[in-house]
């Protein structure tokens, strides 16, 4: 078992996880192409991947004790990239084409995010484990920066353009068919040890819980800030992938950083994440100016980048190792269902403010702060708890 080897395999699936968000940049440019369409319909191009995500992260942590990893990942990655393809050949057809594109892409975005971090578990341990989740979770952003980027800059020339990026699928395809092992991984020592549980517990379930609040609120920022940009005559889908990109940044040097932040943090990581967040959120509502943008998507960046590895982290060590698969998958599948009921949720709190945009960014930040707090006295009582046991 080569390790170095399925790190660039697991590094390489990372740096695809969230390419459905590049098409965060053209909501405004689609919003304008399909005249009449409800703006709902068209953020959903954006949040529609999170719903078959929580479908395919709930199955594929069933499905990978019966099957290799690596021929799920694969059938992951070739969704993924049929979804770009048809999308860039097709999507101007109608906005139906365009959702029924971001399925196929839910469906790689719930295999693979769920398969990267169980693949982390399953072949790594310990510090080394926490360590690889925050390099992953710095890949994750630092692919997202690049592809962001790149689709804003094509959406410049015709915003369908933008998914010209999806070919990316074709050399990941080819890096994890020859770096990833086809055999199920050994188990490790800890799993002998009868302490731990052999099924989900409340730390797991009440982990999943903030990783929906996280999700919900969080995602108000993809779903809205090129729809704000437009909004404010900032600029058009070029502006808002630089924004994109500059949270993508923010979340790549958090990345690199997250094992030393989690040594020094050690269980206030997820809260003050979160509070960084919802300060992000905090200050596009009061300043509302260009620069404030780009101080809240790298705030919701440093937030998105620690908040994953760190629920991840805390739900797979809080069961026995042989399924931990399946608590990656709860607490992925929860943030997938955060993330549908985004818009849904923000865009009934601007209706009955009177179509503010604005008052968005208010609501997220007093969630992400409220989740904050429930966050850190949710885990002194489960601390408590187990002190008693």
């Amino acid at each position: 078992m080569d390790k170095k080897k399925i790190k660039i395999a697991i590094l390489s699936i990372s740096s695809l996880l969230m390419i459905s968000m590049t098409a965060s940049a053209v909501l405004a440019d689609m919003q304008r192409y399909f005249v009449g369409v409800d703006s709902s319909l068209i953020q959903m191009v954006v949040t529609i991947p999170s719903l078959m995500a929580m479908v395919f992260a709930f199955a594929s942590g069933p499905l990978s004790l019966r099957m290799p990893k690596k021929s799920l990942v694969i059938f992951g990655l070739v969704c993924g990239l049929t979804g770009g393809m048809v999308a860039l050949l097709f999507g101007t057809i109608s906005i139906y084409v365009l959702l029924g594109c971001s399925l196929l892409l839910g469906i790689a975005q719930g295999i693979n995010s769920t398969m990267s971090m169980a693949l982390i578990a399953d072949y790594f341990v310990a510090n080394e484990s926490g360590a690889l989740m925050g390099l992953q979770s710095a890949f994750v952003n630092g692919g997202s920066m690049v592809l962001l980027f790149t689709s804003g800059m094509l959406a410049g020339i015709q915003w369908q353009m933008s998914y010209l990026v999806y070919l990316v699928f074709i050399p990941v395809i080819v890096i994890v068919m020859k770096n990833l092992p086809n055999d199920q991984p050994q188990t490790h020592a800890d799993e002998k040890h009868p302490e731990k549980s052999a099924k989900l517990n409340a730390r797991v379930y009440f982990t999943a819980l903030i990783m929906f609040l996280f999700g919900a609120f969080l995602f108000v920022y993809q779903t809205n800030v090129a729809m704000y940009v437009a909004a404010k005559g900032f600029g058009d889908a070029s502006t808002s992938g630089l924004i994109n990109t500059a949270m993508s940044a923010a979340g790549m040097l958090t990345g690199v950083l997250f094992g030393r932040m989690q040594r020094v943090l050690k269980k206030l990581v997820m809260p003050v994440s979160l509070l960084v967040g919802s300060l992000g959120m905090l200050s596009i509502f009061v300043i509302g100016s260009l620069p404030s943008l780009f101080v809240g998507a790298m705030c919701c960046g440093f937030c998105l980048a620690t908040i994953n590895p760190a629920g991840t982290f805390v739900a797979a060590n809080a069961v026995h190792s042989s399924i931990s698969s399946l608590a990656i998958a709860v607490v992925t599948a929860a943030t997938s269902v955060g993330i549908f009921v985004s818009p849904i949720l923000s865009n009934a709190v601007a209706n009955a403010a009177g179509g503010n945009i604005s008052v968005k960014f208010l609501m997220a930040a007093v969630g992400l702060f409220g989740t904050g707090a429930l966050s850190w006295i949710g885990n002194m009582v489960l601390d408590k708890k187990q002190e008693i046991v």
